[in-house]
């Protein structure tokens, strides 16, 4: 990994990730993730920042990618690089563009606790009562 462009962003997922196939068996993926700022605002509390990243995963292993794995609110750390992508479009018209391209994943939290919070969100979207225990595991 080049260490001149290079960066770190460890935060909740906003939404699960957008899984988009290629024609050659590839994905791509588009994620979101909520961070926190670093410093505190006038009124003492942290800003959010809502950083969006894309990833690509090679076709033989399409179906055991971590991102098939991850969930809305999973604690997430992910390394990537920045990607330029510039271009011109059919008008003629120069476009500027950058991607962050994420090339390491790290899970924060252990299977049991995103399992605890995805039975929750399932209970809450049906009416169902959430048990003692679906509590405990599930740190929100």
């Amino acid at each position: 990994m080049n260490t001149r462009n290079f960066g770190i962003v460890e935060g909740r997922l906003t939404r699960n990730p957008v899984i988009l196939p290629n024609r050659d068996g590839s994905l791509k993926v588009k994620l979101t993730v909520a961070a926190q700022d670093n410093y505190t605002g006038k009124d003492g509390k942290r800003g959010t920042q809502f950083i969006g990243l894309d990833a690509f995963v090679r076709a033989d292993k399409a179906e055991t990618s971590v991102f098939n794995a991850m969930h809305e609110g999973d604690l997430v750390c992910l390394h990537y690089t920045v990607k330029t992508n510039n271009y011109t479009d059919k008008s003629g018209k120069e476009v500027y563009d950058q991607t962050l391209l994420v090339q390491e994943v790290d899970l924060r939290e252990s299977k049991t606790v995103t399992d605890a919070r995805q039975a929750r969100k399932s209970a809450e979207e049906t009416g169902a009562p959430v048990t003692a225990m679906d509590e405990e595991k599930a740190p929100f």
